[in-house]
């Protein structure tokens, strides 16, 4: 089962290049917990002298804050994801503990998660518009439907999210070439998606079981957030040189 096999490259992928990707995404990552540690410290104490007095100008310079934060956040996300991509498909090594800047295919990843972006709305904002009336008309039949059917518009979106590993390498596609790569595919990408919502549901039932150990929870919910997020990534790879580049698994 080729689904099943993307997974499992997905995740040996993973285990292999554990020194790499520590290298590609440990510093980054510091970096962003320092600012948001930052920002979020700001940010209390603006929000408490806020919560005093509405002040307008100081409601704004919050809310800016906030969404300037998510950007850095974001853009360096887009860094380090790029980087592993680049690793994987183009052997491109980390050197020393900062992962390489290429400022054009960070630029073009976040083009393309921007349309990607668009299509979901479209997407997800049409089936919120039936869905409405299959509730009101046949009730929790018409909730799991549309449950159903929201999943399996997430499983498609796989077919389009090719664009993202090839602007990654500055070799882009466009959407229409991405649902052209991947015809016939959907099956395969139906038991990838299968499997990575069942790693996620397993780290749900773990946090379930220690949730009351606090401290153990936090730990194990950032860990199992960056893991799982890492594969995610990875089996987005494993897509892109087995549909594009034609690489055997």
């Amino acid at each position: 089962m080729i689904g099943w096999k993307l997974f499992l490259h997905s995740v040996s992928m993973v285990q292999r290049n554990v020194p790499q990707l520590m290298r590609i995404f440990l510093v980054p990552a510091l970096i962003v917990l320092a600012i948001a540690y930052l920002a979020i410290g700001g940010l209390l104490g603006d929000i408490g002298l806020q919560a005093r007095g509405f002040d307008g100008n100081m409601f704004f310079s919050v809310l800016w804050r906030i969404v300037g934060l998510w950007l850095v956040i974001g853009l360096i996300g887009t860094w380090t994801v790029v980087a592993w991509h680049r690793y994987i498909l183009l052997e491109e090594h980390p050197r020393g503990w900062l992962p390489a800047l290429h400022k054009a295919e960070v630029g073009n990843y976040i083009l393309g998660l921007i349309k990607l972006l668009f299509i979901a709305i479209l997407f997800y904002g049409v089936l919120a518009f039936i869905g409405s009336a299959l509730v009101q008309s046949i009730g929790m039949v018409g909730r799991y439907l549309l449950l159903a059917v929201g999943a399996l518009i997430t499983i498609f979106m796989y077919r389009f999210a090719l664009i993202l590993p090839a602007a990654a390498l500055g070799k882009p596609i466009g959407v229409s070439e991405s649902l052209a790569l991947t015809t016939g595919a959907f099956g395969t990408l139906f038991v990838l998606g299968l499997c990575l919502f069942g790693l996620q549901l397993v780290a749900e039932l773990i946090l379930f079981l220690v949730a009351d150990a606090v401290l153990i929870a936090i730990v194990l919910d950032i860990a199992f957030s960056v893991v799982l997020a890492i594969l995610n990534i990875s089996a987005l790879t494993t897509l892109y040189g087995y549909y594009v580049e034609k690489r055997p698994i």
